[in-house]
């Protein structure tokens, strides 16, 4: 039992297992609730469903399983050659399970949601939570669900453009698309409402891209010091101070890091001092020089 648990602490296997579970949830949600309520996903999952519903209305019926392979093989290139190979791995495990899931999925052709298929409103707020909460976990883990989670990396590493305006120009045009495809206002006004509750979905459970400020209080400076210099390549600012309640000198360690690598900095002070006290707060803007990791 200590082996095991040992075991899932490692980095990489907390990371396969949380995509494994993040991919799956959102590959349930995609095919049981947002293709039950004809409304779309985001990203290359929202692309490929519209594909497949443009080909369906001539006859052609094409799973969105391979718009998804189709579509996600020269992005898992691009993250290969310019995010990280961990990165691509994992976005590349990522996307054989969607596929291979969604296309499972499709063959059922079975829905527990199928008594819901009138309540749309329903569906849609439903949708975006499973969805959001699929990403999250993915995400949160420090893996990748594939798609525009790699090229949104690539272009905000390259030109230094926010992760939201990629996605969101992205999932604007899949719900004027979707909208117009369907000929009805209805898809894009409740696909509105799938997107609102993914973002905040998503946000609950894990902010990307967003910058914090990680403050560490411990007695143990040097060992963190070195632990933190040693895993990232991000500054940091110490200075000494003195416990209020217990008259103790101790040090503050003070850094600015991205939101995903938050947990990983708590880890390891935890780890090395289990006394140590962290506070975060945001940051709304950074001016100088910063280091701007990918998710590795």
């Amino acid at each position: 039992m200590a082996k095991m648990k040992n075991l899932l602490k490692k980095r990489n296997v907390k990371a396969f297992l949380s995509m494994m579970l993040g991919t799956s949830i959102y590959c349930f949600a995609i095919v049981w609730i947002l293709d039950l309520g004809e409304f779309y996903a985001g990203g290359i999952t929202g692309i490929s469903q519209l594909l497949t519903v443009i080909f369906g209305k001539y006859g052609i019926p094409i799973s969105k399983s391979i718009f998804i392979a189709l579509f996600n093989l020269p992005l898992l290139i691009i993250g290969w050659q310019g995010v990280s190979r961990r990165f691509a791995v994992f976005s590349i495990c990522s996307v054989l399970i969607q596929v291979g899931l969604i296309f499972l999925l499709e063959q059922i052709g079975f829905s527990p949601f199928q008594g819901l298929a009138d309540q749309k409103l329903l569906l849609a707020i439903m949708g975006g939570l499973l969805t959001g909460v699929g990403c999250g976990i993915c995400l949160r883990g420090g893996a990748s669900s594939g798609g525009m989670d790699i090229l949104s990396q690539y272009i905000s590493l390259r030109k230094n453009i926010s992760f939201a305006k990629i996605s969101l120009s992205v999932d604007f045009l899949i719900i004027c698309a979707g909208g117009l495809v369907a000929n009805n206002i209805n898809v894009a006004v409740f696909t509105i409402v799938r997107l609102l509750i993914h973002i905040i979905a998503l946000d609950k459970i894990h902010t990307i891209y967003k910058y914090v400020q990680i403050t560490i209080v411990t007695t143990k400076k040097e060992e963190i010091r070195q632990a933190l210099i040693a895993g990232f390549n991000h500054g940091i600012t110490i200075y000494e101070v003195i416990g209020g309640y217990t008259n103790q000198e101790k040090w503050v360690l003070q850094s600015v890091v991205s939101s995903y690598e938050i947990e990983e900095y708590s880890n390891i002070a935890k780890k090395i001092d289990p006394q140590v006290f962290i506070s975060y707060s945001s940051v709304n803007g950074i001016v100088g020089f910063f280091n701007r990791n990918v998710i590795t």
